[in-house]
């Protein structure tokens, strides 16, 4: 039997379960290897698989080591990532290390579309032999997937060419519009005591942060003393791409935006919520709490920001961009 045949039987068992529409199993680079469910087409496919392999590099960059599934929630649907890094048979383990296969933990992926009120975290844990032997036999087989080259006939090749060609003009008008947040120290005021209060609540809580488009942090609270602002920094950035990128792998499947995301790894929980026009991102150890006592908490604080962040003045200034008057206006007279 052929190597996909055999992953799909497994897949089929995930596509069974209630509740689940579609399941896909996709290499690190976007490329999808097999999949089971109801396709619109097979360019629907590799958009995703490329979404979705985006989401995953970003939650792999974020949590390297540890990260367990993404959890991706919206009013239509909920869409789960995760890693092929469950550990598989011990003495098949040292097999596969001796034979150098057992090294790249995070070369394959996979992404379940269900239902919106199916608990997806609990059919993970049901699929969990699944993937075991999905793994299994995908590095025991040291095969390799590459996506297929593309051909392009003459008259594909010219529509391309002609994309290049310059167009020819004598003036050239950009207009762009820049989006402002003019928050006032009562309101700056107002949100870190919001953030302050969300860290008494929330019992070991690394880190929680107000971030707007781009990543730009608005607050934030620190309880881990090792994170510097410079590792926040990047944090807020590769958290707000990962949201968006998951709005649109949200958009291309279900027509939704993405409204939570959850990054669960082997010590904590990363939280990612839409805000206005930005996003509310706390990691909280498990420790302490359980995910459902953490996720009732959450709404109250989300409500609270969302009513501060109503009170600033949001203005979108239109700009003429004429690049000529912009140069000519920086000759040294």
């Amino acid at each position: 039997m052929d190597l996909k045949d055999k992953i799909k039987i497994y897949l089929d068992q995930i596509k069974n379960l209630k509740g689940v529409e579609n399941v896909v199993l996709t290499q690190r680079d976007g490329n999808p290897i097999q999949s089971s469910g109801v396709w619109l087409s097979k360019d629907e496919i590799f958009n995703v698989s490329s979404a979705a392999s985006a989401i995953y590099n970003v939650g792999i960059k974020l949590h390297p080591k540890n990260l367990k599934y993404i959890l991706i929630e919206g009013k239509k649907a909920k869409i789960l990532i995760a890693p092929l890094n469950n550990p598989v048979h011990e003495s098949l383990n040292k097999i596969l290390e001796q034979q150098d296969i057992l090294k790249n933990m995070n070369e394959f992926f996979i992404g379940i579309t269900a239902q919106p009120n199916v608990n997806l975290g609990g059919i993970f844990l049901q699929t969990n032999n699944c993937l075991k032997t999905i793994k299994t036999t995908l590095l025991s087989s040291r095969q390799t997937f590459k996506p297929p080259l593309i051909e392009y006939d003459e008259i594909k090749l010219q529509e391309i060419l002609n994309r290049f060609k310059i167009k020819e003009s004598d003036e050239e008008n950009y207009n762009f519009s820049s989006l402002l947040f003019n928050i006032s120290e009562e309101l700056s005021w107002e949100l870190n005591k919001i953030l302050n209060n969300f860290s008494l609540t929330v019992l070991d809580l690394n880190y929680a942060f107000l971030s707007v488009e781009g990543g730009f942090i608005l607050s934030k609270i620190l309880k881990n003393l090792k994170l510097s602002d410079r590792t926040i920094d990047n944090i807020s950035a590769m958290s707000y791409s990962l949201f968006h990128v998951a709005n649109r792998c949200a958009w291309l499947l279900k027509k939704m935006n993405a409204e939570d995301i959850l990054l669960e790894c082997n010590h904590s929980f990363q939280f990612i919520n839409r805000i206005k026009d930005g996003i509310f991102c706390s990691e909280i150890g498990k420790n302490k709490q359980k995910l459902g006592l953490i996720r009732l908490y959450l709404p109250p604080f989300l409500r609270k920001i969302s009513e501060v962040l109503k009170r600033t003045e949001k203005e979108e200034k239109p700009s003429s961009f004429d690049i000529k008057n912009l140069l000519g206006e920086m000759l040294i007279k």
